[in-house]
C-alpha cells in the first residue's frame, strides 16, 4: 500500500498544473485556452497516472480499491469541477467575473476537502473513486529495503 500524499506538494502540483494551462493560454492563443483546459482534464492520466505537476513533485493519481494506474475517463471526472471553472472563460463579457467568482466557490470547497479529509481526498477523488499517493516515498522505502 502507498504512502497517501502530502497535502502541500498536492497543491503545488496543481499549482505547476494550472501555470501550465496558463502557458497554453497565453502560448497558444486563442487556441490555447481550450488546449488548456484539456490538459487540465486529461493530465492525470498521462505518465502512469501523473500530470506534468504531480510527475515534477512525484506524486501520482491510483485508483483507490487497488491502487492500479487510473485511466483517461478517470482524470476526466476526478478534474471536471476544475475544468468547469475555466470553461467560463468562453462566455463573452461575463465569462471572466463567472471564472473568478465559481472558481473561488468550486476551488475553495476542493481545498477544504483535501485540508479536512484525513487521506486528503477531494470531491473529484470520491466521484473518479481515486486518491494521490506519494512515489518518492515508496521509491525511497525500496531503496531502504534494497540496502538491508
Amino acid at each position: 500500500m502507498e504512502q497517501i500524499a502530502n497535502k502541500l506538494n498536492r497543491f503545488i502540483a496543481k499549482a505547476v498544473d494550472l501555470l501550465i494551462v496558463g502557458f497554453f493560454s497565453e502560448i497558444f492563443y486563442p487556441y490555447g485556452l481550450m488546449a488548456g483546459l484539456l490538459y487540465l482534464l486529461i493530465g492525470d492520466g498521462f505518465f502512469n497516472g501523473q500530470s506534468l505537476g504531480k510527475k515534477l513533485i512525484g506524486l501520482k493519481v491510483v485508483t483507490a480499491s487497488d491502487e492500479k494506474k487510473i485511466e483517461f475517463k478517470d482524470s476526466i471526472i476526478r478534474n471536471m469541477f476544475l475544468a468547469v471553472v475555466l470553461a467560463f472563460a468562453f462566455i463573452p463579457l461575463f465569462g471572466m467575473f463567472l471564472m473568478f467568482t465559481a472558481g473561488l466557490f468550486i476551488y475553495g470547497i476542493e481545498i477544504y476537502y483535501i485540508i479536512t479529509n484525513p487521506i486528503g481526498e477531494r470531491i473529484g477523488d470520491r466521484l473518479a473513486f481515486t486518491k494521490v499517493v506519494d512515489v518518492k516515498q515508496k521509491e525511497d522505502n525500496s531503496k531502504v529495503q534494497n540496502v538491508e
